[in-house]
């Protein structure tokens, strides 16, 4: 019996020594698993790591870049405003604008019918802005014609044998028939005819002014309704020219 009972004992002391040797190779192991998992998530968070500062680095790079670009659009652009108002000015400088505008205009096509520059300039170099003009106005009457007009004195000639005449456009009864005489209030058409055929055409509406010029003299004429139907009354003055 005591034989039976010390076996017993030994066998639950090995009973005993195998789990605890169990329980330590089982902490063993999960510490291994610990340790490795650790280490390998320390792996990763490294690389992690690692791929967020290189990413990092390259955006400090693009935006260097950026900036960089920036910069140099900004210079550009303070280039390009430069010469900008360099070319505005030099526009405004060369040119010509307003009267000088008109003036201008009206010198190019003086030359385009063979007008010779060196007339046209000894004009500019003489003209004053006082003008010598005569005294005596001349004033004539006389019928401007429309397309349906017959009959009637529709010229009158001026000193220097300047004849004025031109056309109008028919006045309309009230169911638009067209009347003989021109309307005063539609744009009107004067032409003056030097001796030899040379002639000046105005239009507009009245009153309207316009001049011809002959030779050393300007003849300024001013055309406006009368107060006769159908008639126009022509101011004419001579003045000195330039």
């Amino acid at each position: 019996m005591t034989l039976g009972l010390r076996e017993a004992r030994r066998a639950d002391r090995r009973r005993r020594r195998q789990r605890t040797l169990l329980a330590l190779v089982i902490l063993a192991g999960l510490i291994g698993l610990g340790a490795l998992a650790y280490e390998t998530g320390s792996r990763l968070a490294q690389a992690e790591t690692d791929r967020l500062r290189a990413e990092i680095d390259s955006l400090r790079r693009t935006i260097a870049a950026l900036e960089q670009a920036h910069a140099a659009t900004e210079t550009r652009l303070r280039e390009a405003d430069a010469r900008l108002r360099e070319r505005e000015a030099a526009y405004a400088r060369d040119v010509p604008s307003g009267a000088g505008r008109d003036l201008y205009a009206l010198i190019q096509q003086r030359l385009a019918e063979g007008l010779p520059a060196e007339r046209l300039a000894l004009v500019l170099r003489n003209a004053t802005a006082g003008t010598k003009c005569e005294a005596e106005i001349e004033t004539r009457r006389f019928l401007l014609p429309t397309p349906i007009t017959r009959g009637g004195t529709t010229s009158a000639t001026f000193s220097g044998g300047i004849v004025i005449t031109g056309e109008g456009v028919s006045a309309r009864a009230p169911d638009g028939a067209p009347h003989a005489w021109f309307d005063p209030v539609q744009p009107v058409t004067i032409v003056a005819v030097q001796p030899g055929g040379a002639r000046t055409e105005a239009q507009g509406q009245l009153p309207l002014a316009f001049s011809v010029v002959r030779g050393a003299t300007e003849h300024r004429f001013v055309v406006s309704a009368s107060e006769l139907r159908g008639f126009i009354q022509v101011s004419a003055e001579r003045c000195a020219f330039p």
